[in-house]
């Protein structure tokens, strides 16, 4: 993707062209640098956008670089319980839980909420159900289905039924019912996500790799190897082109597809190949 003149960082980056993102954050890092010095307070909102970037590309480290320097700038200004703060540690947070550490991103993403000034605004709807999502690694489904029942609720009233924030809240409840043995009912969940996600933000968004990935597994476990195989292809035909190659779903793709190859899934995935 080709960023347009003067898309802003964010936009780019929910556009899905990191890479764009990326070389106009650090160009805007670079500058606010040079003119202001290292510890300026408007370098917060744009490291924290750097790490965000980071984080979907799968490039962990760097994200973390990026959210820990936001971090010494807030309290080198003293703002060590401000909603920049909070909004860090919700990163920070959901990148230990991306790197498959539930333990280590639980009382992070708790610590953030807690410094919310609104408990029921906006940010604090989506700490809570990115503390939910953590909750289901952790296999405390019944607590994180309560929390994610309470935030979609909230999010349809808010932005009525098609929004992408309600479309990542089914994501994560479809997850968790995936995780519950609901096979059909998380498959359910999860197509409604992924048919709102795509009309949202368009067929070739990074983000609908990881429900496409979700939607596969729950094919598994029904058997249903054809589907399987086109949802993981799907998924590594969008993601290649913007990820590193380590990124965790697409290595999970490529891991699933090997499973299937060896066993009998192969012929089912030649098919959809060809």
């Amino acid at each position: 993707m080709e960023r347009h003149p003067g898309m802003r960082v964010d936009e780019c980056r929910e556009h899905g062209d990191y890479e764009a993102a990326e070389r106009l954050a650090r160009d805007e890092i670079d500058a606010l640098r040079a003119r202001h010095g290292p510890m300026a307070g408007e370098l917060v909102p744009l490291l924290n956008e750097l790490g965000m970037i980071g984080k979907y590309r799968g490039d962990f480290e760097a994200a973390e670089h990026a959210y820990r320097e936001a971090l010494a700038v807030c309290r080198y200004r003293g703002e060590v319980a401000s909603e920049d703060v909070a909004s860090l540690l919700h990163n920070l947070a959901g990148l230990a839980h991306a790197r498959g550490d539930p333990v280590a991103a639980e009382p992070i993403a708790r610590q953030g909420l807690a410094m919310r000034a609104k408990p029921e605004g906006p940010p604090a709807l989506a700490d809570r159900a990115a503390l939910a999502a953590i909750l289901v690694d952790l296999n405390r489904l019944g607590e994180a289905e309560a929390i994610l029942a309470e935030v979609l609720a909230e999010y349809v009233r808010l932005h009525g039924p098609v929004h992408f924030d309600v479309a990542v809240t089914l994501h994560n409840l479809g997850s968790l019912r995936f995780r519950d043995g609901r096979f059909d009912e998380a498959a359910q969940t999860l197509r409604r996500a992924f048919e709102m996600k795509r009309t949202i933000l368009g067929s070739d968004h990074p983000d609908l790799a990881i429900t496409l990935y979700n939607l596969a597994r729950c094919a598994q476990h029904r058997g249903d190897v054809d589907e399987a195989v086109a949802c993981f292809l799907r998924a590594m035909e969008i993601l290649e082109p913007r990820v590193v190659p380590t990124h965790p779903t697409l290595v999970a793709c490529r891991a699933r597809l090997e499973d299937l190859r060896r066993g009998t899934g192969w012929h089912a995935m030649e098919r959809v190949v060809r």
